[in-house]
């Protein structure tokens, strides 16, 4: 056989071989489209087309700023759908032109939410923060408008607490300022006017924002709105003396007391807890038996400053800061007791007669509306005794003490 003969021979198994591998990879592709799930009785085109028209209708429709900010999830859908009809027309097509393919389904993917940032603008509630005298709440709301959006000059507050709505108004409002971060507007929102209760127990404050074109929701800080007293506890402390502070048959003896409070919000394993933009008023009172001792003047406390008429340091400083740093209120005297840093109010100058026997310590926390719609007390008894004997040659002197009993 000559040269040429064999090489004749060689080209025709190779392109019979190719032909062959052809044909192999068409019938593959064949048996894979044949295996796509069908809708009765379209074609594999036809289904892609479908699923893209289904899945441009549901971009157009989840593109709306006012879904898109509370329901951003729901984009996937049609990310899906559009997914699926790729995969359909891409086999329909023989796997042909994936670069174009892909290119298109892009644009259609992103056309809707493109129309949508030129054609509407868009609301987020960033942060809030509380008034300097912690009566509002300031409402930092950041806005992203389109070119052709029209401008915001109102909004419709709604606010829920524990799923419930308890509060909405409708409030001037515009994107009028901007920061290093973008453009943003304020709102202010007087608490009073939504407060029901303290946010506890999963209990939330929930501030809904809408806009003619969209919406935002924000659940508010909870220690910003804990306002309502819960608990109140209060102690007395006997300030003892030695020596020369007590009378001659006495050997230590108690030369005043110590008051104090405590209040703010319930706690099952100590003092109650701080609250320091909690807004009350707070009455003390010491009684031995049914005579008055001491009567603290009332207290006002607003925005965490106490203050009261001291009496010419009578009683104590006349204010001080209480809630930030924990519930203790201090009830100072006129005397210093170092070892203790606080003031006391000397025996001598309690309004009854100061003798031994049983005394009540009483305080009392009142809330206007919407605050509290009860008051809140604390009572608790204290024996003030002698006890020893008294007798010089034998070095024996009467002992003082003041002690917590259960009762009067």
């Amino acid at each position: 056989m000559s040269d040429g003969g064999l090489l004749g021979k060689a080209i025709e198994i190779q392109t019979s071989d190719s032909d062959s591998q052809t044909l192999e990879a068409e019938l593959n592709n064949e048996n894979n489209i044949s295996k796509l799930p069908t809708l009765g009785n379209l074609s594999i085109l036809n289904i892609g087309i479908l699923l893209g028209l289904v899945g441009l209708i549901l971009s157009w429709l989840l593109a709306s700023p006012n879904i898109q900010s509370n329901y951003s999830f729901l984009s996937i859908i049609p990310i899906i759908i559009l997914g699926g009809s790729f995969f359909y027309v891409w086999n329909a097509l023989d796997k042909k032109f994936v670069q174009v393919l892909g290119v298109s389904y892009l644009l259609l993917a992103a056309s809707p939410f493109i129309a949508s940032s030129v054609s509407s603008s868009s609301i987020t509630i960033a942060e809030s923060e509380l008034s300097d005298d912690s009566k509002d709440i300031m409402l930092k709301i950041r806005g992203s408008g389109g070119f052709f959006s029209s401008d915001i000059t109102t909004a419709d507050v709604t606010v829920n607490f524990d799923g419930n709505e308890v509060y909405s108004v409708t409030k001037d409002f515009s994107i009028d300022r901007e920061d290093g971060f973008g453009k943003y507007g304020e709102l202010s929102l007087t608490i009073s006017d939504f407060y029901v209760s303290n946010p506890i127990d999963d209990k939330d404050y929930e501030i809904n924002v809408a806009t003619e074109e969209s919406s935002d929701s924000f659940t508010l800080e909870s220690s910003h709105l804990m306002r309502t007293i819960t608990d109140v506890d209060s102690e007395t402390i006997g300030y003892m003396g030695t020596g020369s502070d007590c009378d001659s048959d006495t050997s230590d003896c108690v030369i005043g007391i110590i008051l104090t409070s405590w209040i703010g919000l319930e706690s099952m394993t100590s003092r109650p807890g701080g609250m320091p933009y909690a807004d009350y008023t707070v009455s003390a009172t010491l009684k031995e038996g049914s005579e008055t001792a001491i009567q603290y003047p009332i207290i006002t406390v607003t925005n965490g400053l106490a203050s009261w008429d001291d009496s010419n340091d009578v009683y104590g400083s006349g204010s001080s800061y209480v809630g930030e740093y924990g519930s203790e209120l201090k009830l100072d005297g006129s005397e210093s007791a170092p070892e203790f840093d606080r003031l006391f109010f000397p025996i001598d100058d309690f309004l009854s007669s100061g003798d031994f026997g049983c005394y009540t310590f009483e305080v009392e926390v009142s809330q206007d509306a919407p605050w509290g719609a009860s008051n809140q007390n604390s009572i608790t008894h204290y024996q003030y005794e002698q006890t020893g004997d008294h007798n010089p040659a034998q070095e024996q002197y009467y002992s003082e003490s003041w002690s917590v009993t259960s009762s009067c």
